[in-house]
């Protein structure tokens, strides 16, 4: 164990390594919180009980989802290590297990939708709310298969080094998405005027064209005999080794999603302005959340090539610059949501609403984006750490560390301040601070002086 860390060097070509793979996907994943962000715009401009059931509905769905996600999104890390170690004729045989763990995930959506009566019943938002909730959990579940194929897919060129694909056809997404939200949501055009519904079938419909861009791809331009491209069976050892591996993963991130789905639920209880405050702010944080995913995932596809390759040095050197771009690119959005928090926030007023209540909803979003400064600085190092963790196969420290943290510093402390002791939105946002705080750290500390440097996915 190492009782001392010292920092790599970090070359220009660490950070121009970095950016070629990083950057595309960035630019690909931003496209998503573009897509996300106009979304609940448009559905709020449309009525301020729609956007208040737009991001619990949203988070319900996200949390089952991004188990699959992650899961199926760590192919990249494995085809990342077949390249690195020269083995690309298994890298075929990865992409088909995430292939065929997309189709099962899509069949288990399928049956989350079946849930949305008692799940929302149980949330107690409100009938108004909860009606609009409904809709949109099991119009968004029912198409699943489509982004979680493309993270398949996606995660092939991610892990080939070859991001700007994916950073192409995520724009092209988003090129169709946000007119046909628009007019979906609005009744423009031949559709009718759909609201909350409309905002969902935009997504699956942009979602699906993603992953047609995505196949068309695999099968016109790709060297199918050179990767195992044809090899399309389930191969029971390599898909146990996903699952071995990337289903930690997955349950990082959805236990991460699962602490601000409860966080999400508990402050509706709060009332309507809390909500729609909360919702608000969290939709503007994931203006940085995506992309820092996206620094994330770079990071382990580069961690993972160098480790593939033997080059722990190298490993330890694109991850410092991947922490340093990273801050480069979230320190100004910080400013901005602590300098001129109205800017965004006014994007989110509902047309031909009352003016009074906006007021209360826009001055509670001012309290709550104060809160996404503070953790965004600590969420920024973890992201990034946790993404050489992943890159090494690390990820059951990573699930470990993000349960006890969410159990014992966001769900518990919250529940008990907010549903028995009485504590209002000020208190409630001091959880998922300190949550992101506290795993921050914990990832740090497993960074510098855990065994990642020594751990290997891939065997001859």
């Amino acid at each position: 164990m190492r009782f001392w860390f010292k920092g790599p060097t970090i070359h220009s070509e660490d950070y121009q390594r970095v950016l070629t793979v990083s950057l595309p996907l960035v630019a690909g994943m931003a496209s998503t919180t573009v897509m996300e962000f106009t979304d609940r715009i448009f559905v709020g401009n449309h009525s301020i009980t729609e956007v208040a059931a737009a991001t619990p509905a949203g988070i319900a769905y996200f949390l089952p989802l991004s188990l699959f996600l992650g899961t199926i999104g760590y192919v990249s890390v494995f085809i990342a290590q077949y390249r690195g170690a020269q083995m690309e004729a298994r890298i075929g045989s990865c992409l088909w297990q995430g292939l065929w763990l997309s189709l099962l995930g899509a069949l288990f959506m399928v049956g989350c939708a079946s849930l949305a009566g008692p799940l929302f019943d149980l949330a107690g938002h409100g009938e108004a709310i909860a009606a609009f909730e409904r809709i949109y959990f099991r119009t968004l579940c029912l198409g699943a298969f489509f982004p979680l194929g493309s993270a398949a897919l996606a995660g092939y060129f991610s892990g080939m080094g070859r991001t700007r694909p994916v950073m192409v056809v995520n724009l092209l997404g988003m090129v169709i998405n946000i007119p046909l939200d628009y007019a979906m949501i609005n009744g423009i055009g031949p559709f009718p005027e759909w609201g909350i519904f409309g905002a969902g079938l935009a997504t699956i419909g942009s979602a699906a064209v993603i992953f047609f861009l995505f196949a068309g791809l695999m099968i016109f331009r790709e060297p199918h005999e050179a990767l195992g491209l044809r090899r399309w069976y389930i191969l029971p050892d390599l898909f146990k080794k996903l699952l071995r591996y990337g289903l930690p993963g997955g349950m990082h991130l959805s236990l991460d999603i699962f602490a601000f789905t409860f966080f999400v639920f508990l402050v509706g209880r709060l009332g309507e302005t809390a909500l729609a405050a909360t919702n608000i702010a969290l939709s503007i944080n994931s203006l940085a959340f995506i992309p820092l995913y996206a620094f994330s995932s770079g990071t382990s596809v580069l961690v993972g090539h160098h480790l593939g390759a033997g080059r722990v040095v190298k490993a330890e050197s694109v991850t410092g610059a991947s922490l340093h771009l990273a801050l480069v690119y979230v320190l100004p959005l910080c400013l901005l949501f602590l300098c001129a928090p109205g800017l965004l926030i006014d994007l989110f007023a509902p047309r031909g609403g009352v003016l009074a209540d906006f007021l209360k909803v826009k001055e509670a979003s001012v309290l709550c984006l104060r809160f996404v400064v503070f953790y965004l600085l600590f969420d920024t190092v973890g992201f990034v750490y946790s993404g050489a963790l992943s890159g090494a196969g690390d990820t059951r420290y990573l699930m470990w560390a993000t349960l006890l943290c969410a159990f014992f510093l966001m769900v518990l402390p919250a529940t008990i301040g907010v549903l028995i002791l009485g504590y209002g939105l000020t208190f409630a946002w001091c959880c998922p601070t300190l949550y992101i705080a506290s795993l921050c750290i914990a990832v740090l500390l497993r960074y510098l002086w855990g065994p990642w440097r020594s751990m290997i996915l891939i065997s001859a």
